[in-house]
C-alpha cells in the first residue's frame, strides 16, 4: 500500500539539491526516515510527497529496513535510527498537483492521480483556477 509524506518548507531547497544530484549522476536513490514502520508498505509501492500545499509526485520503493543511521550524500547530514524507505530516483513521476496540507509523519494513500512528467522533467507549476 502506498504512503504519503511531507517535505517540510525548510527542507524544500535540500530536496531540490538532492534531485539535481541524482539527475547529474544519471541515477541514484532517495530515502525517507520514518519513526514507525509502515507495515503495509511493500517494495514496488509508491511514496508520494506533499510540498508547498500540494501532492507533487511519487517514487517507487526498492528497500525498507531499520537502520541505526544514514548519511545523505548531498547534504552530509546524518539521520538518526529509524525505518528507512529507499526509492529509486529514476522512478520519480510528477503528478498533476493535488491540494493537501502538510503533516508530520506518514499516512497510507490510495487516491486517484494523473502522471504528467518523469524524473528528468522540471517541477510542474500549479495551474491557477
Amino acid at each position: 500500500m502506498n504512503i504519503i509524506v511531507t517535505t517540510p518548507k525548510k527542507e524544500i531547497e535540500n530536496a531540490a539539491k538532492e534531485a539535481g544530484f541524482v539527475i547529474k549522476n544519471k541515477g541514484g536513490f532517495y530515502f525517507r526516515r520514518l519513526a514507525t514502520n509502515p507495515t503495509k508498505l511493500e517494495v514496488g509501492d509508491k511514496v508520494f510527497y506533499v510540498e508547498d500545499g500540494y501532492i507533487r509526485g511519487f517514487a517507487l520503493v526498492f528497500n525498507i529496513e531499520y537502520k541505526d543511521c544514514e548519511i545523505c550524500d548531498v547534504t552530509d547530514r546524518m539521520y538518526d535510527a529509524g525505518w528507512y524507505v529507499e526509492m529509486n530516483a529514476a522512478t520519480w513521476k510528477w503528478i498533476n498537483p493535488i491540494p493537501m496540507k502538510g503533516f508530520q509523519g506518514w499516512r497510507y494513500f490510495n487516491s486517484a492521480f494523473e502522471i504528467i512528467g518523469g524524473w528528468l522533467d522540471k517541477k510542474p507549476l500549479v495551474k491557477s483556477l
